[in-house]
């Protein structure tokens, strides 16, 4: 692990309203775009397994091989939609703001989800409408935690941002328990399916409407708009005069950044962003930034999340109540870990012991859940009178793993790449990290009906591989940046001529609009 990196701490001591009101409501309204996204990780691999589902999309009596391809479509065209649309979402959240396009990504996620409601068992409807709400989730996944970290005070970032993945949990919980209630409270017709898809709306509809009254991004203000916009912003943010002197330094280091990175690069457009993007002190950042995000992906949480009723199943929990209740503590679990990590543990301890420790901890698990079915395998016609020792010792395993997830990789991916890049290519470069994450999530989406199917406990072994080499690799070349301003992040990543971010003062005669870039 790289030695900790001082903070070059404003010279003004931070005063105790910058802590205010403000910037929780604006991280929990935006982080409504994360509750889009837990809410379909975990109500979809129980919602396709609904009996009326399966009646009314013709899967009564249907092969094997015809349910796990249609449980992998339905699953991963919405991760599809969910790569182009983070990607998407970066030129888009810089030519409209953050604020404007986190509204239209919620609009479009609305039109998916009513098409999914809507779709009577047309598998054609169904597919297109998985793909157009994957739009929506992929950009609101890439721009919420990006807006959350421009707008949050250093000592507190972690949280706040946190509150992203707090909003994927609270999503993924109820969506978990949704489904156990449909099935003990809704009669057996379609609408016992379309309950579950319908709820996508509130959410969508939240956002929308939530981010009607939330003010754009300091940080993109200063970058397009120019200084004196960005500072009336910013001290409605800190709940501070815009002459207090906290206020003039913080939006000083904004706009020295902003002067720095132009004069440093040559040039607009895309070509340009990726030049600057492969500049010594910007690579580094954007290939730890893509690993980390490809390790969170492999550590095997969004497999348990989407064949929840399988994997619980293969070790040894069945029976529909049973499976579902179990999903459903699997999702209070989960909560509960990312509440207390988010909010209490992540700005204390660091990003980097958090991810060790998790890892660690995880692959014991994953390592256990492996061992117990290998040497117990659930035969899939056997009917068992009920569950064996082994298979309460894997289900106490994969809550286990629950945990070290949410004390990891759950959500300090997600608070790592939304703060480590300069603000020019800072858009570009978590939309590449997004994709990744969504890239391999189409890919586990795809592979792990199969991989359950053919290599069974082949696939806790799998996970708990790639868990094992994320000790190292966090250990070795990612560094801590707790506690670190935004424009702290060019030092600790050793661009050439900053000075923690005191880079070498142009005259103030030649500040200002400067700065501002015109959007083309």
């Amino acid at each position: 692990m790289k030695p900790a990196f001082k903070s070059s701490d404003l010279t003004v001591a931070a005063p105790k309203e910058i802590y205010n009101w403000h910037v929780y409501i604006l991280a929990i309204v935006s982080s409504m775009g994360a509750f889009m996204f837990g809410y379909d990780l975990a109500f979809i691999g129980t919602a396709i397994t609904l009996k009326p589902f399966i009646r009314d999309f013709g899967l009564k009596g249907a092969s094997a091989e015809r349910s796990d391809a249609f449980a992998a479509n339905i699953v991963s065209l919405l991760q599809a939609g969910c790569f182009f649309g983070s990607l998407i979402a970066a030129p888009l959240g810089d030519k409209l703001g953050r604020r404007i396009t986190l509204m239209i990504t919620g609009v479009v996620f609305c039109l998916g989800s009513l098409m999914q409601t809507v779709s009577f068992g047309s598998t054609a409807a169904m597919f297109v409408g998985r793909a157009i709400g994957g739009l929506g989730v992929g950009a609101a996944s890439m721009l919420v935690p990006l807006y959350v970290a421009e707008i949050s005070p250093p000592s507190i970032r972690g949280r706040l941002v946190g509150i992203y993945e707090m909003g994927v949990q609270i999503g993924t919980c109820i969506g978990f328990w949704i489904n156990y209630g449909v099935t003990k409270h809704v009669a057996a017709t379609s609408t016992q399916w379309r309950v579950p898809f319908a709820v996508q709306l509130i959410p969508g509809g939240l956002l929308v409407l939530g981010m009607i009254f939330l003010p754009e991004s300091p940080r993109w203000i200063a970058r397009f708009k120019g200084r004196d916009e960005a500072v009336a912003a910013l001290s409605k943010l800190r709940n501070l005069p815009v002459d207090h002197e906290y206020v003039v330094e913080e939006i000083y280091r904004v706009m020295d950044q902003i002067d720095q990175e132009r004069l440093a690069t040559h040039g607009k457009g895309l070509i340009a962003e990726f030049r600057e993007m492969a500049m010594p002190g910007n690579r580094n950042r954007i290939t730890i930034g893509v690993f980390i995000f490809i390790f969170m992906q492999m550590a095997g949480s969004n497999a348990i999340n989407y064949y929840s009723p399988r994997i619980f199943k293969s070790i040894g929990l069945t029976g529909s109540n049973t499976g579902l209740i179990s999903t459903g503590v699997y999702g209070i679990v989960r909560l509960i870990a990312i509440t207390i990590t988010m909010y209490w543990i992540v700005d204390r301890f660091g990003r980097t012991k958090l991810l060790i420790v998790g890892s660690a901890l995880a692959a014991v698990a994953m390592y256990s859940i492996g061992g117990i079915v290998k040497h117990n395998p659930i035969s899939a016609t056997a009917k068992p009178a009920g569950v064996t020792a082994s298979g309460y010792g894997a289900a106490v395993m994969v809550y286990v793993f629950a945990v070290a997830f949410c004390l990891s990789w759950a959500g300090v991916p997600w608070i790592y790449c939304s703060e480590i890049f300069p603000l020019r290519i800072r858009s570009l470069c978590v939309a590449i990290c997004t994709a990744t994450h969504w890239l391999l999530n189409f890919v586990i989406a795809r592979s792990v009906p199969y991989m359950l199917t053919n290599i069974g406990y082949g696939t806790y072994f799998v996970f708990a591989a790639c868990m094992t080499l994320a000790v190292p690799f966090v250990y070795l070349f990612v560094p801590e940046t707790k506690g670190l301003s935004l424009e702290d992040m060019d030092a600790l990543f050793g661009i050439t001529g900053a000075d923690r971010h005191l880079f070498p003062r142009i005259d103030d005669a030649e500040k200002g609009d400067s700065a501002v870039e015109h959007k083309e």
